[in-house]
């Protein structure tokens, strides 16, 4: 009933596995997927090493890279290999989540992209392709979604009137709007190192040694909430039984929410001495519409094909309640653009330095044409739009 395998069938399975630390193992592979950490240095000397050790030169050389370009992790690779050099993203947990964006990069064929949705089919996964930049696709419109989680803390959180962490979650998990979990329970889940690493990449954190603040965040909305409590506090999520809860082994298996007085008073501290509640409707408008805003620039980037490409990544990879259809979905028939635009407007006249509140103007196009975005594209409007990116590149 529970879909897991006979002990037998999972012997054979078993036995045609192999493991090794050593590199040159690889050697006669037809395709490796790279999974190290998210460090692009190390990323570029892994696929250095493998373009020397695997023989075979149309060997499909991927990598499980959640955010970085592809395209400077294949120049690792000498330029007759590049063709079969692409992301395949696989979403955590990943022996459970459906999803696996295909990431394509400048160079990657054709063939290569059809080899990586067949492979991800006989795994029994949903194949979707992407174009290449910072977070593709599900992750780039995550980015949105966490930072303004967290920032409504930092604004409105504070004392016990403020608004707390559990609040934001509430809001957005299973309880009311229908995700899986809520930004910071998946944040636990997924470990607040993996987000402060790839901050650090990004040249957004404050020097340790010189109290300035990273060089790309000086015209940002930013908060070091999430910092403080990976460097300081290392409560790093639910590996270590601390994050933005706690996890007590003896409760829920070790993965039940409890409440922190310890983050209670990290986020005092870095906010209002006397915070407010808002209500549900609101912290989804704060949080979701700029993901949403996100799904449009990436739309009009042409990084996505489809609007319901976006809804299957979410549907698929980020616990999007199934009933609502997905993000792009979502916009289109429960909410309405216009209302998605008119609240960016005033969101981001109240923060203008944070970006992601700007309106896109694929959106502002469909308003203005009163369609849906999927409407757009189905009567052919994004044929249009397509040669405009071509043209810019």
């Amino acid at each position: 009933k529970k879909g897991r395998m006979h002990p037998s069938k999972l012997k054979t399975i078993l036995s045609c596995l192999g493991s090794s630390t050593n590199l040159t193992s690889l050697a006669d592979c037809d395709l490796v997927v790279e999974a190290a950490f998210e460090n692009l240095k190390v990323k570029r000397e892994i696929f250095s090493k493998l373009n020397t050790i695997v023989k075979k030169k149309n060997a499909l050389l991927l990598s499980n890279t959640s955010t970085l370009d592809v395209d400077a992790i294949s120049s690792s690779l000498s330029p007759e290999r590049r063709e079969y050099c692409a992301g395949m993203h696989f979403f955590s947990p990943a022996h459970i989540m459906k999803l696996v964006e295909v990431v394509r990069g400048s160079d990657t064929s054709p063939e290569t992209l059809d080899i990586i949705r067949v492979v991800t089919k006989r795994i029994k996964k949903v194949p979707v392709v992407v174009g290449n930049c910072d977070g593709f696709v599900g992750n780039r419109m995550l980015h949105p979604y966490t930072s303004e989680s967290a920032l409504l803390l930092a604004d409105y959180g504070g004392g016990e009137a403020g608004l707390g962490v559990s609040d934001v979650d509430a809001a957005v998990g299973p309880k009311y709007f229908g995700m899986a979990v809520g930004p910071f329970v998946m944040s636990d889940i997924a470990g607040n190192d993996i987000g402060y690493n790839i901050r650090r990449e990004k040249g957004l954190l404050r020097d340790p040694k010189t109290g300035e603040v990273g060089p790309n965040r000086k015209q940002i909305r930013y908060t070091e909430l999430g910092d403080e409590m990976v460097e300081k506090l290392g409560r790093v999520g639910q590996k270590v039984k601390k994050g933005w809860y706690n996890y007590d082994p003896k409760v829920g298996k070790g993965r039940k929410p409890l409440p922190s007085s310890e983050m209670q008073a990290l986020i005092d501290k870095y906010s209002a001495k006397t915070g407010m509640k808002l209500s549900e409707e609101e912290i989804i408008r704060r949080v979701l519409f700029p993901l949403v805003n996100e799904g449009f620039k990436i739309l009009e980037e042409g990084i996505a094909s489809d609007p319901s490409d976006i809804d299957i990544i979410y549907l698929y990879g980020y616990g999007w309640p199934a009933w609502r259809g997905g993000p792009m979905f979502w916009a289109d028939n429960a909410v309405g653009l216009p209302k998605i635009l008119s609240e960016l407007e005033k969101f981001h006249a109240m923060h203008p330095n944070s970006e992601y509140y700007c309106p896109s103007k694929l959106l502002m196009a469909c308003v203005s044409m009163g369609m849906g975005v999927q409407e757009y594209y189905n009567n052919g409007h994004a044929t249009l739009l397509e040669s405009v990116v071509k043209s810019k590149l």
